[in-house]
């Protein structure tokens, strides 16, 4: 990890910054309102695929001198397993229902000091392709690029700061990348964890997918509720319930919130597992490799020198990896993402403050405009 890392991430991302700003004010002004909802569209997926995937991509290549290769290797594009795709399915699924009980919960507080929501629902009419554009623009592309931007190039670019730092400042610029006060709270905590599950895993590929499932499930629930097919689903049964009788409406979403959180921490114990697992069998796989590459030279060497005499170099090669083995054995965390720390230069520093400092502003404004 080189400071010249840190510094091409927080310029990248200040910059990033900087443009959704702009659009966000451009957008509440109305000079994108004479395209109609064709303009929205337009607007959200210029947004997403150039400024959240591919900006990041070349700012970081060009800036840091690397090879598109070794980019996503750093922005941690690793292939994993089908069995970590299951799991981060079946994650995601858990993220949404908690995600309804967070965003209720902070949304409850908002309301009570008078905070009411600008943002409408869909209009017009509801048909096969509003679940098609609903699930592009809404799941499938921000689960790609915005997780490129945050838990690719950001916490690439920050894993040196050591692990909880970077996780919580990336569930930080994630939740205030969304520039509004409602999504604030729910989109920093599942930027943590989401921070978490790539140090874990070390794959991007797992975040991408739960932040997937999150997003659309709320795009399919909402538009099968739309069209009458759903009477408002399982929360707001518990709403009524709540409302008939506070006490077992009260007992009832203990209960399921103590099953969600347990779901949850069952899952991540078994991603966790799982990957260190997998992990532990890639490092033997590269030992075996190493002690047949040195086994190789050794018996060409002896060929050539026509004696049978041992190598004490590779004597102490194999007695390293059979060091390395047993660590392995005795200790597979271990095995789990270990970076060497680095310290922020002043720069970007101030770059991040900037980042932080500006869309601070935006959300905070966000929930004047919703209270005047």
């Amino acid at each position: 990890m080189e400071k010249r890392e840190i510094f091409s991430t927080s310029l990248t991302y200040f910059i990033v910054v900087c443009l959704f700003v702009l659009v966000r004010m451009l957008s509440q002004f109305g000079v994108f309102s004479f395209m109609g909802d064709v303009g929205n569209y337009v607007v959200n997926g210029i947004m997403q695929v150039g400024v959240l995937l591919i900006f990041p991509i070349i700012m970081y290549k060009l800036m840091n001198k690397k090879t598109y290769k070794a980019t996503f290797e750093n922005f941690n594009y690793h292939k994993v397993s089908i069995k970590v795709v299951l799991i981060a399915i079946g994650l995601g699924v858990v993220i949404y229902f908690l995600n309804v009980f967070v965003s209720s919960f902070f949304y409850a507080i908002l309301t009570s000091v008078g905070y009411e929501s600008p943002y409408s629902g869909t209009t017009g009419a509801v048909n096969g392709w509003t679940l098609v554009l609903g699930l592009i623009f809404t799941a499938i592309l921000p689960a790609i690029c915005e997780e490129n931007l945050n838990r690719g190039m950001l916490l690439n670019g920050t894993r040196g700061l050591g692990m909880k730092k970077c996780v919580l400042l990336n569930g930080l610029m994630f939740g205030l990348l969304h520039l509004n006060i409602e999504q604030f709270f729910y989109a920093t905590l599942i930027g943590c964890f989401l921070g978490f599950i790539v140090f874990v895993t070390d794959s991007i590929y797992p975040c991408m997918i739960i932040h997937f499932m999150n997003n659309g499930i709320g795009v399919v629930l909402s538009f099968l509720t739309q069209k009458g097919v759903l009477s408002g689903g399982i929360f707001t049964q518990l709403g009524n319930l709540t409302s008939l009788n506070p006490v077992l409406g009260f007992v009832v979403m203990l209960v399921v919130l103590l099953v969600l959180v347990i779901l949850l921490f069952v899952l991540t114990r078994l991603l966790l597992r799982t990957s260190v697992e997998e992990s532990f069998k890639e490092k033997q796989k590269a030992l075996q490799n190493l002690f047949t590459k040195f086994s190789y030279f050794d018996e060409v060497d002896r060929i050539q020198n026509d004696e049978e005499t041992e190598d004490d170099d590779m004597v102490e090669t194999l007695d390293d990896i059979d060091k390395l083995k047993g660590l392995l054995q005795e200790n597979p965390d271990a095995i789990v993402i270990a970076t060497k720390k680095v310290k922020m230069d002043f720069a970007s520093k101030v770059l991040f403050t900037a980042s932080i400092c500006l869309a601070s502003i935006v959300t905070i404004f966000s929930f004047i405009w919703g209270v005047i």
